[in-house]
């Protein structure tokens, strides 16, 4: 029992540690976000209750309602955060109050009814269900609801108009793999006849979902979580940025040795790259880019071009910024 507490323990200290460092995030800035965070430490701490604990069979079915109806509002919020980030219009407003009403129903038929949950069956360290004949509206509401979040993140990635969309669209959708990794390997070790229950590993898979969802909501810890995506522009800047700073500090301790620095040069090549990435970021137009620069068009227009015939002339390839006017 005291191994099998270790993971509840260490999601909910991390739970804790989230809360106390983003919870401006949590409170105010996302309800959303700040939902799915209490449910899944409302369902942690309910798992951990449970863990090698005999309580009567009434204790004991209650502890396994309030784990599902946490597992119901940690499904209905993701949906949310999904319809939030993808920009999702199209009857919105129709399919939020359709989601609610839909909460609403499986809460009360999960508190009130025995038809999805007749039951409950305590295990060597754990407690399961005894599934009611509509425990399929359980099952089919956890199985659509990812599918259509999920659907709803790819949509934003494509056609969302602001890159920040874009990017919280494929931060929520990269963390989404961890539980679903966590669902397909505690289904294959059962398969081959491990006893296991995926509720100790779960935890700890939506801790760190949440973890980063959660450090994704600040824009400037955005671009620094994405710079570890692979063939994302935000690593490219990154390798590109780290590359040019390396060649600056690598400086030989004989000085005869060492090879010339041109300050100047250094300089014009990292501004050349940020310049492109701001150009690429506002799809090459000229206006939003000087904005975000804090400087003329022209200025960046000569920046462009000027890294462009650098390009240029190092892969003696034609190589082009594109540029709105």
């Amino acid at each position: 029992m005291q191994l099998l507490i270790l993971p509840s323990l260490l999601a909910i200290s991390l739970k804790i540690a989230i809360f106390m460092r983003y919870h401006d995030s949590l409170r105010r800035e996302n309800l959303n976000l700040g939902i799915f965070f209490f449910a899944a430490f409302l369902l942690n701490v309910v798992e951990m209750i449970a863990l090698d604990q005999h309580y009567t069979q009434q204790t004991d079915l209650l502890l396994l309602i309030t784990y599902y109806c946490c597992a119901v509002f940690i499904i209905h919020a993701y949906l949310n955060i999904a319809i939030q980030y993808s920009e999702f219009s199209w009857h919105a407003g129709r399919i939020k109050t359709g989601l609610n009403i839909v909460l609403a129903l499986l809460v009360c038929n999960l508190i009130f009814n025995r038809t999805v949950i007749a039951d409950v069956q305590v295990l060597d360290f754990s407690l399961t269900k005894v599934a009611g004949p509509n425990y399929w509206v359980f099952q089919l509401y956890a199985i659509c609801g990812l599918l259509f979040a999920i659907g709803l993140l790819i949509h934003g990635i494509r056609r969302v108009g602001s890159n920040i969309g874009k990017q919280q669209c494929l931060t929520v959708l990269l963390s989404t793999a961890m539980p679903v990794l966590v669902t397909f390997a505690i289904i294959g070790l059962q398969a081959i006849g491990v006893q296991i229950t995926s509720a100790l590993f779960m935890s700890l898979a939506l801790t760190l979902m949440l973890a980063i969802m959660i450090y994704a909501e600040e824009k400037t810890r955005l671009f620094h979580l994405l710079t570890f995506v692979p063939f994302t522009r935000e690593r490219r800047l990154h390798k590109q940025l780290f590359t040019q700073i390396t060649s600056c500090i690598a400086i030989n301790d004989n000085p005869a040795l060492q090879q010339s620095l041109n300050l100047k040069q250094m300089m014009r090549q990292f501004e050349g790259l940020v310049v492109e990435h701001v150009l690429d970021y506002y799809e090459g137009n000229q206006k939003l880019g000087a904005n975000a620069l804090g400087v003329s068009e022209a200025t960046v227009s000569r920046r462009a071009r000027a890294c462009a015939l650098q390009l240029q002339t190092q892969d003696e390839t034609p190589v082009s910024i594109a540029i709105k006017e």
